[in-house]
């Protein structure tokens, strides 16, 4: 098929983008309240969805009343398949209602350009996409080649269960998204509409959170000194922490990017027992890794700054590392197959090519690429309606609806590209 027929082709899908559809949809399934752990309801929003588009679909059960949504668009054959995948899980749930229109489960549509609710932004609107997208090349009457899968998932949320904290609404860092690719849902190539703002993402860092330990002596308040209190004794680590964290970065800087290391938690004694001292004080932290580094590395080397620490304070004596999430990164060059044709496309339906680079979030392309589909991060929302790019903790998660038909525009082209036409 010469250059012509497909741009030909491609035009007239992009005819046929619903416009209405696509914001009742995303504004649909913003309403259904999805936090990790509480994914069934979607999943089963979705599933009707992909039937109704014409998919093959099955609901997955992942265990704990969980499921993914898997659909499948058979092409005529000889053409390569494309997965879009998202994540049906939020960042947040009900509880954070009060903090404005953002953070409810509910939609609300301002200005009739943008659509604000808990989900629109990570990643509800991505899921919107990409069945429209596929609606408008099936009522354009344009058969694939090859097949486009459509992936909703669980658990993808960076949360993970340790010491008391159980339950499937801590099972989150790509649990859905591992389940499916091992039970059906491959492909050749895969995109995540995540929240880029249009960026294009082949590299994905990877994280490794790590749990010290730092002993101490539990003891009544009348016979306690303080360079025995655990808490008092955990300074000392977290001092050594903090002058590491910038040397950290700086040697891991590729361009103008760096990784991130972040204390997230401290956790001792008993709010309810303040006449003991606490008998140990857990630091948490978070690094994250370059693409090509392995979660073991960074675990190393932490471990390293432990020993030294001990050595230079024997008070400190017992105090150990260990890892309680390992999660390497992944990257696919910049002139692979996959980054190519959104390039293309981007540019031939926006005017200008993408931005590329790297994102220190995790997401679930670094699963898939580890299982050998490769997979970028590229998605519409990422705009935040007072100006800039991000998240705006203030205003909470939106997409603008101008955003999401531009890159159905894009997501048409890639299809017809990659996958091919049948005659």
């Amino acid at each position: 098929m010469s250059d012509s027929e497909i741009r030909d082709k491609v035009a007239r899908a992009i005819d046929h983008i619903d416009r209405d559809r696509l914001v009742k949809l995303v504004m649909d399934l913003v309403d259904i309240p999805s936090p990790t752990g509480e994914e069934a309801e979607v999943a089963r929003a979705v599933h009707h969805e992909l039937q109704a588009a014409g998919f093959e679909a099955t609901l997955q059960p992942i265990g704990d009343e969980r499921y993914n949504a898997v659909g499948r668009l058979q092409g005529a054959g000889g053409g390569k398949s494309l997965m879009f995948n998202g994540h049906l899980d939020t960042s947040f749930g009900p509880e954070q209602a009060h903090r404005g229109l953002g953070y409810q489960c509910k939609a609300t549509l301002v200005d009739d350009e943008w659509i604000y609710g808990m989900g629109s932004f990570n990643m509800k609107s991505a899921m919107g996409t990409y069945i429209v997208a596929t609606e408008a090349l099936q009522k354009a009457g344009i058969r694939l080649k090859g097949d486009i899968v459509i992936a909703g998932v669980a658990g993808e949320i960076e949360k993970a269960p340790v010491n008391e904290f159980e339950g499937r609404q801590y099972q989150g860092y790509g649990v859905g998204t591992k389940f499916a690719i091992t039970h059906g849902a491959i492909a050749d190539y895969c995109i995540l509409g995540e929240p880029t703002n249009m960026k294009l993402i082949p590299r994905h860092c990877g994280t490794t959170w790590i749990r010290i330990t730092v002993p101490g002596k539990l003891i009544h308040t009348a016979w306690s000194d303080v360079e025995s209190n655990a808490i008092n004794k955990a300074r000392k680590v977290l001092d050594a922490i903090h002058e590491w964290i910038p040397d950290y970065c700086r040697r891991n800087t590729v361009g103008d990017f760096q990784p991130r290391v972040n204390v997230s938690a401290i956790q001792g004694g008993w709010t309810w027992r303040g006449a003991r001292t606490p008998d140990s004080c857990n630091i948490y932290m978070d690094v994250r890794t370059l693409p090509d580094v392995l979660p073991v590395e960074a675990y190393n080397e932490v471990r390293e700054l432990v020993r030294k620490v001990v050595e230079r304070n024997p008070e400190l004596e017992g105090t150990r590392a260990e890892v309680y999430v390992s999660a390497p990164g992944t990257s696919i060059p910049d002139d692979h197959e996959l980054v190519r044709t959104i390039v293309q496309a981007h540019s031939e339906q926006l005017g200008s090519p993408p931005e590329i680079g790297m994102e220190t979030w995790y997401s679930d392309a670094a699963h898939m690429n580890r299982y050998g589909i490769p997979t970028v991060n590229y998605g519409s929302a990422g705009r935040i309606q007072s100006g800039g790019g991000g998240f705006s903790v203030r205003q909470g998660e939106a997409v603008h609806i101008g955003d999401m038909l531009d890159i159905i525009r894009v997501y048409i082209q890639t299809m017809i590209t990659l996958c091919g036409v049948a005659e």
